[in-house]
């Protein structure tokens, strides 16, 4: 199974914005670290069992015949069609906090909240984003379509799921790290992500929405 071919998808889950917002305001909290730890690992177990289920889905698929339609290739047309429309959406409408009045308002009620609710968001943010369930369904299928062997499943499967939930994880570590000294290096961060998080996101999205496209269309004309 080819590792590389899971990145792209995983990087379209890794630059889902309100996520890493969420993680980066919450830093600020003042209780401490605990929220946006229980954020992140909200964020990343959903991510764990959302590839799970879709490699469940993706097994239970019935298999290509010429007397059937062809399922994979109409879900992998699907999901392009649905991504490059995500992408037109996430350009047009969709942006991120930016240090306006309302987004002061959502920095506040992110504040207001404990790890226990904090992990619960994570979750949240996972299973309401349709951009990160629709790369997670596309990653599941191609696990049915190479049929890897467990150990190579469990290698893709972590790798996916590392670099998925990377950017929940960085700025938790820089905190960590540099102590009060991340306090600028954080803020740079919330401000990069205002100005060019959407812009790579619908970058990536046209990407594996092309890439899932022409699977699609390929699979249909074979």
């Amino acid at each position: 199974m080819d590792v590389f071919a899971l990145v792209p998808g995983a990087l379209g889950i890794a630059l889902s914005p309100v996520s890493v917002a969420s993680i980066v305001f919450l830093l600020g909290h003042r209780r401490g670290y605990g929220a946006a730890v229980a954020c992140a690992a909200g964020w990343i177990v959903a991510i764990g069992v959302g590839l799970i289920v879709a490699v469940l889905v993706g097994e239970r698929l019935p298999a290509e015949s010429s007397d059937g339609p062809p399922v994979r290739a109409l879900v992998a047309l699907g999901a392009g069609v649905v991504l490059l429309g995500l992408a037109v959406w996430q350009w047009t409408v969709r942006r991120l906090p930016d240090g306006s009045p309302a987004s002061s308002r959502w920095s506040d009620a992110m504040e207001a909240l404990d790890p226990s609710k904090a992990f619960g968001l994570g979750v949240l943010g996972f299973v309401t984003n349709v951009k990160a369930l629709v790369l997670v369904l596309a990653a599941g299928l191609s696990f049915g379509d190479v049929d890897p062997g467990p150990g190579e499943a469990v290698l893709a499967g972590a790798v996916f799921v590392v670099v998925a939930g990377s950017t929940a994880v960085i700025p938790i570590v820089l905190a960590v790290v540099l102590g009060d000294r991340a306090e600028r290096a954080i803020a740079g961060m919330r401000a990069w992500i205002a100005r060019w998080g959407s812009t790579l996101l619908v970058g990536v999205l046209v990407v594996v929405g092309l890439v899932q496209l022409v699977t699609g269309i390929v699979g249909l004309l074979a």
